[in-house]
């Protein structure tokens, strides 16, 4: 489902007139082979690269050396971009950087649009989506008016109403309280299935997650 080979990023520093004068090698050397139904936990200290990485398998970035592959698809391939992000849903840290409609149900809705889903389809995947996370009785409202975790349980349903096949969660519960981190874990719970994969990011301390298949970024990682 997501495999990355010698995978090398580096984050380059220019000057005004657009020179390199310096760069940091964010990912070294990576490789990583998630298949479908797993779910994997990406341990490491902060910044040692694992946004960088999450970021690689939704082709937000892209390699300076080595190759990701997301469903048998290059990431550097720009005619399979939008299959790419398609097919790898992102869940960010901060919810009010994923949120941008003015109602839940709209918001949701927002991904399935853009993909060209029928109107019909798009709220049927809407409800469905909300009735997961245990968000649909809060479809009516504005986001501005949610909690945290409640927030960071609209995104996970804006991902899930577009029917990806793996989703990557890049540190969601960092800026929950405890309570808040309860209610997003419980929502991937109940969207784990047998062919869709999870990759989580996690920093500080280890994941508690009895299922998870960690994968210690800073192992392949100098920053």
């Amino acid at each position: 489902m997501i495999i990355t080979k010698k995978l090398i990023h580096d984050y380059l520093k220019k000057d005004d007139e657009g020179n390199i004068i310096g760069r940091t090698r964010a990912l070294d050397a990576v490789d990583l082979d998630v298949k479908a139904g797993e779910f994997v936990a990406i341990l490491g200290h902060n910044g040692s690269g694992k946004s960088t990485l999450a970021k690689h398998i939704n082709a937000l970035l892209f390699p300076t050396g080595g190759t990701v592959e997301v469903d048998g698809m290059d990431t550097t391939d720009e005619s399979h971009l939008w299959d790419v992000r398609q097919e790898a849903g992102m869940v960010f840290q901060d919810p009010d950087n994923q949120i941008i409609g003015q109602v839940v149900e709209e918001d949701v809705g927002f991904g399935p649009e853009n993909l060209g889903v029928p109107t019909k389809e798009i709220w049927e995947r809407v409800e469905e989506s909300l009735r997961v996370v245990g968000m649909y009785e809060y479809r009516k409202k504005s986001p501005n008016h949610l909690s945290g975790g409640q927030k960071q349980r609209v995104s996970i349903a804006g991902v899930i109403a577009m029917h990806p096949k793996c989703i990557i969660f890049d540190e969601p519960t960092a800026m929950l309280d405890p309570s808040g981190r309860k209610e997003v874990i419980r929502a991937w719970r109940r969207r784990s299935t047998p062919t869709r994969s999870m990759s989580w990011t996690r920093g500080g301390s280890p994941c508690r997650g009895r299922r998870a298949r960690s994968s210690p970024a800073w192992r392949s990682s100098r920053r």
